[in-house]
């Protein structure tokens, strides 16, 4: 007899929230749960077993979409006592083993890839991206550190400039300027740089940010979607990204930006009647504040499709909020909510 579990007991398995279950499923086709007859969700082994690879796979730092390419392509092995294993195609089973594949397609592997290619100043090795940035004409990751300890404007300004003029927005803000602001981070950390010249730097990123998001232009006839934080949060380069992505990509921004009273955030939703509200959670400290914003934003007559997503995003969401989490980095989040607002 199969088991079979409900997204609640899925998520007490695995360790992963039950909106970011629900998202993986219906973003990524990781699993493909039976239905009730009430039409609850219902998973079983070989879904648990996919699951919990996704979430290691996440959790080691692999991006949630190519984690979910390399979980979708492994094969499932069901043993004599009822354990499930993932392997990779053209592995052979032990005896009383057998494949439980969804589709019995060949499967690649268990997020070992069996040679590395090369793409776009990319190796992809183990499941990771690791980038050339040389071959890219971007700076190094190293390279807002320097100003940040001088102070130096100029050569802050040299540096950015010459970075958002390899290319797209998209790519310098993931390829360089998410590494960098990271690794500018870690300075500060390890004390490296004064905390005044970190903020010296992020104010002027900040300002390249608004300027890209000007640049995107207005986008009349686009979903409307509210983008901020929530009280009290403050570090906001993550969601004005976002916000630029996803006016770039056709929907009609307004972006009420950091530390927004509770009354502001349903004002706005009650004044444009969005089709979407992102709330950017950029540190943990900020999760509770978000989680309260929602709950008040989820009781407003008609309310909308509501978003979170930051680094600071914990995991005991309640369900019945009905929230969306968004996955990966920012580029992808805001492609993810287009398609699902179209």
């Amino acid at each position: 007899m199969t088991v079979r579990y409900t997204v609640k007991q899925v998520s007490g398995l695995t360790g992963v929230a039950a909106d970011r279950l629900r998202a993986w499923e219906r973003r990524y086709g990781v699993v493909e749960p039976g239905r009730s007859e009430s039409r609850y969700r219902l998973y079983d082994d070989v879904d648990v077993a996919r699951l919990r690879k996704m979430a290691e796979l996440v959790q080691a730092g692999t991006p949630a979409s190519l984690a979910a390419e390399q979980v979708r392509d492994l094969r499932a092995i069901t043993g004599r006592d009822g354990t499930v294993s993932l392997v990779r195609a053209g592995s052979p089973g032990r005896g009383g083993e057998r494949s439980t594949g969804r589709d019995g397609a060949p499967r690649s592997d268990d997020g070992q890839t069996p040679a590395p290619t090369s793409e776009g100043g990319a190796s992809r090795r183990d499941g990771w991206v690791t980038l050339d940035l040389s071959s890219t004409g971007l700076p190094p990751v190293e390279a807002l550190i320097p100003p940040a300890r001088s102070l130096d404007r100029i050569s802050l300004d040299r540096t950015l400039d010459q970075a958002f003029s390899v290319g797209s927005f998209e790519l310098v803000f993931e390829r360089w300027l998410t590494p960098a602001l990271a690794r500018l981070g870690k300075a500060w950390a390890d004390g490296l740089i004064d905390v005044g010249g970190e903020h010296f730097v992020s104010a002027a990123v900040h300002r390249r940010l608004s300027r890209a998001f000007e640049a995107a232009g207005p986008q009349d006839g686009g979903p409307v979607v509210i983008i901020g934080l929530p009280p009290g949060a403050m570090h906001e380069l993550g969601s004005l990204a976002l916000a630029t992505c996803l006016r770039r990509l056709g929907a009609d921004v307004r972006y009420l930006g950091r530390d927004l009273p509770v009354t502001s955030w349903t004002h706005a939703v009650e004044q444009l009647r969005p089709a979407a509200v992102t709330v950017s959670v950029p540190v943990t400290s900020d999760d509770a504040s978000a989680q309260v914003l929602v709950e008040v934003l989820a009781r407003t007559p008609e309310p909308p499709a509501i978003y979170v997503g930051g680094r600071g995003c914990g995991t005991d969401w309640p369900e019945e909020l009905g929230v969306t989490r968004l996955e990966g980095g920012v580029v992808e989040a805001a492609r993810a909510m287009v398609a699902e607002l179209r």
